[in-house]
Parts: structure tokens; sequence; C-alpha cells
């Protein structure tokens, strides 16, 4: 039940700050990218909430087999830079600045590249073991 008083709440704030938004944006677009900035923000938190829980019994579980674990924490990291990579293009977006939000769109892609290369040669190690025998 809480969880769903706590989607209420997001969606609400959503709604209401993007409404704001539109209202502020005819008359001062400078507050209605604040507004939109600070609605984010209390989102965000909000969902930090909610993943906070589920990422420490992920790692808890994947624990308990150490050739997990280093996938696993991998995988935690490129959610994390995708999430945080989305944030930064959709304030980028709404403050009608498209080339950056495409630019900090490469860098995320370019980051979850650079952090999973170790899973690409330990896959490349176990196909070439396979292919010997």
């Amino acid at each position: 039940m809480s969880s769903e008083i706590s989607l209420t709440a997001v969606i609400g704030i959503g709604l209401i700050a993007a409404m704001l938004s539109v209202l502020l944006r005819q008359y001062k677009p400078e507050f209605a990218l604040l507004t939109a900035l600070a609605a984010t923000v209390l989102i965000f938190t909000m969902i930090a909430g909610w993943i906070m829980p589920a990422a420490q019994r992920i790692r808890e579980l994947l624990n308990q087999s150490p050739i997990l674990s280093e996938s696993a924490a991998t995988l935690l990291k490129a959610v994390g830079i995708c999430f945080l990579t989305q944030l930064a293009c959709d304030l980028c977006r709404d403050a009608g600045e498209n080339a950056i939000a495409s630019r900090v769109e490469t860098a995320g892609k370019t980051a979850i590249l650079l952090i999973s290369l170790p899973l690409f040669e330990q896959v490349l190690e176990l196909v070439l073991v396979l292919m010997r025998t």
C-alpha cells in the first residue's frame, strides 16, 4: 500500500509541476525550468527510496555467488548510469539544449561500454576455452 501511495504522490507532483511549468513558461521561462528541476529532484529522491532496498537485496542474493557478484555489480552500475544520464538529458531538453542532451547521451553510452569491458573479456575467455575443448 505504501508504494501505491508513493506512486500516486509522484504522479501528482509530476502533473502539478508540468502544469505549473506550462503556465510559467508563458511569463517567466526561467522559472519554468527551475520548477521542472525542483520536481525532478523531488521525484528522484522519492524513487531512490524505492530503489535502495531492492538494490541491497539484489546485492545480498548475488554475494552468495562470487562469479555472479562481479557481473551484478557491473549491471547495477550500468542501470545507475542509465538513470542519471536520462535525467540529465531530459533536463537539457527541457532547457532547449538538444545538442548538449545528445552529447550527454553519448557520454552515458561510452561510460556503460567502458564499465562492461571486463564482462566482454570474461565472455571471450569462456568462448575460447569452450572452443579448445
